[in-house]
């Protein structure tokens, strides 16, 4: 069995590699499942709404990876569309759509970018992006910062693995099939 490596095949592998950076959230937030309501100071207790949207990030990131490697991968339509709703409504509003309401509430002074991505300078980001100085070192918002950044990092390498084989989905000869593996056998 011999399988081709294409573009679309890449750019799969490329795409669930961003998918995959939405599980340790979503698993931390499920794992809030033991607590029906969060207690804080002066008696306010909130319903835990973690809890379900944990799961939910979690059967998202399942169905776009099951996706990817069915439908996506042999270039058929339907996995196009379904990778583009995921983007739209999935990536967008958990990446982009905070930056953007960022920029909105300074009064669209758009130096708010600027700000988020001078935390990737010089040991700034390598700083944040482990855990354990995330937690225990009071650069929170540096943290934040890098988290916001590579939030939009993510939506556009997955914007731009969505879009560059549209003519590989959309302009091919009606009869073409695309094959993953090789039919031919020796002899």
């Amino acid at each position: 069995m011999k399988i081709r490596c294409n573009a679309t095949l890449i750019l799969a592998l490329l795409m669930s590699l961003c998918l995959v950076t939405f599980i340790p959230a979503g698993l931390r937030n499920a794992s809030t499942w033991k607590e029906f309501e969060f207690k804080y100071p002066g008696a306010m207790r909130l319903q835990n709404y973690l809890m379900p949207l944990g799961f939910l990030s979690l059967g998202l990131v399942m169905i776009g990876l099951i996706v990817l490697w069915t439908g996506y991968r042999k270039r058929e339509r339907w996995a196009w569309f379904v990778m583009l709703i995921q983007l739209m409504f999935f990536v967008f509003p958990l990446n982009v759509l905070y930056m953007l309401s960022l920029i909105w509430a300074h009064g669209y002074q758009w130096s708010i970018l600027s700000y988020l991505f001078e935390a990737f300078r010089e040991e700034g980001w390598w700083r944040c992006l482990t855990i354990t100085t995330c937690a225990n070192q009071s650069g929170g918002i540096e943290c934040g910062a890098v988290g916001i950044a590579i939030g939009i990092l993510v939506f556009l390498v997955m914007l731009i693995a969505l879009l560059s084989p549209v003519k590989a989905f959309f302009w091919r000869q009606p009869g073409a099939q695309v094959k993953t593996e090789s039919l031919h056998k020796e002899a």
